[in-house]
């Protein structure tokens, strides 16, 4: 079970964040974490992938060091086993509930923007739930990859269109169900 504990920005300027780069199924990866929990999952260029880190977390202090919790990480990315990861995310109450309604999309299916705004009560908000997806500083812990458009088709994603697709056609198969 993924837990989130939401970052008040306020804690950011004393806050100690720790990240490590991995090589993965998707690409090269940067996971960080707080003492708390994960706080961070991205894809890509390294300076790319940091920049974004820094951006998100600005005011905490960012330092590369290998934690066993990324370990951790990286065999959920493997697996699809997210047991017991705690994630310590700053986010406004908005993206929270919508990142709580993607937790609750199983491994090997999908769901569209339209059905996530309805899952959260809010029907008519279909582009602020897309927006609060792509803010989603956890990539894949967070599934924001199970979100697809209406008419099925992949619509975008922060990391690129196709590691969305990979990690879709990993859990599938995971699964056991053809994508």
């Amino acid at each position: 079970m993924v837990t989130i504990i939401p970052m008040n920005k306020k804690e950011l300027s004393g806050e100690v964040i720790s990240y490590s780069l991995h090589t993965t199924g998707y690409g090269q990866a940067v996971i960080a974490s707080t003492s708390i929990g994960v706080c961070y999952v991205g894809f890509g260029e390294r300076e790319k992938v940091l920049n974004d880190l820094k951006k998100r977390y600005g005011g905490a202090t960012v330092q590369e060091k290998y934690l066993p919790l990324h370990q951790h990480v990286l065999n959920h990315l493997e697996k699809g086993d997210a047991s017991d990861l705690t994630l310590h995310v700053a986010g406004t109450g908005f993206q929270l509930s919508v990142w709580n309604a993607l937790l609750q999309i199983p491994v090997g299916e999908v769901s569209s923007y339209k059905a996530v705004a309805q899952a959260i009560g809010k029907p008519k908000a279909v582009r602020a739930v897309g927006s609060a997806i792509g803010n989603n500083p956890v990539s894949c812990i967070i599934p924001c990859h199970r979100v697809v458009r209406s008419d099925g088709r992949l619509g975008g994603y922060f990391w690129g269109t196709e590691i969305k697709r990979s990690m879709l056609e990993r859990e599938a198969q995971t699964a056991g169900i053809r994508y």
